[in-house]
């Protein structure tokens, strides 16, 4: 069983070769944030194979060898259906969970009710991140604050440059309410000496998540952090979310996506 109250960066296994990416991508979060590693996988009925168990030994076996800091651990959950963001949160002292991005339509409920963020990573990827550019949009709602702290998280601990981008609104209100954002989140970079660039971007909330998309790929950017869908439509569910139809177009590019339905955890400092 893994550590209690000892915080953790989760990552979920597929059971295949992509599953090192995943882990050496979390390992490099691990190292920045100084936290342990959990590997997780799921059993959703039929049970984990006898391959899929050595699967796990051998990439903890690895991890244990290779980077004994972060304290490698494994569990496996047993049908966690609409539980699996408590349990993921409360029980395992998971504080950010990496999963392939092929699995966003799988994790998409569940990072709903979610209290931490989910990180998604093309995990056919051949270039690892280093996630030191980082950019963030910032739009009108009020809890860009819970997407920003982790930017500056990324900033703090891991002396990442933080980019964000402030939708260009014309109500009077929303611009209002994106100004106080920026100018709060630059006098917290300021003060905590985070590298930091802020600019207004040309498109409204409701596109300023593309903007930034389109801007993290022009700046070479290595995270792009968003801040998941407030409201989900039937018709949402069908087409996707906006947030799953930048992540189809990601590649190379990891998405961090926060949840604005919950007060999301903090990062022990």
């Amino acid at each position: 069983m893994p550590e209690k109250d000892i915080q953790k960066i989760g990552v979920l296994l597929s059971f295949h070769k992509s599953d090192t990416f995943l882990i050496t991508s979390a390992l490099t979060l691990c190292r920045a944030f100084r936290k342990d590693l959990i590997i997780i996988g799921l059993d959703k009925g039929d049970g984990i194979s006898n391959e899929s168990y050595q699967i796990i030994q051998r990439e903890l076996a690895v991890v244990k060898d290779n980077f004994p800091e972060c304290r490698p651990v494994y569990h496996i959950l047993k049908k966690p259906g609409s539980q699996l963001p408590r349990i993921l949160a409360d029980d395992l002292e998971v504080i950010l969970l990496v999963a392939g991005r092929r699995r966003f339509r799988e994790l998409a409920r569940p990072l709903r009710s979610s209290p931490i963020p989910f990180l998604f990573l093309d995990e056919h990827s051949e270039r690892l991140s280093t996630f030191k550019r980082v950019l963030v949009p910032v739009d009108m709602r009020k809890q860009n604050k819970d997407s920003l702290l982790w930017s500056a998280y990324f900033g703090r601990h891991h002396q990442s440059e933080v980019i964000a981008i402030g939708a260009n609104d014309k109500s009077k209100d929303a611009r209002k309410s994106v100004t106080a954002h920026l100018l709060s989140f630059k006098n917290h970079l300021t003060k905590t000496g985070v590298v930091h660039k802020i600019y207004k971007g040309s498109k409204s909330s409701l596109a300023v998540q593309q903007e930034a998309f389109e801007t993290a790929q022009e700046l070479g950017a290595d995270l792009l952090i968003l801040l998941g869908s407030s409201y989900v439509t039937w018709l949402d569910l069908m087409i996707g979310l906006p947030e799953e139809k930048i992540l189809k177009k990601s590649k190379d590019l990891p998405v961090l996506i926060v949840n604005p339905k919950r007060n999301n955890y903090l990062l022990c400092e």
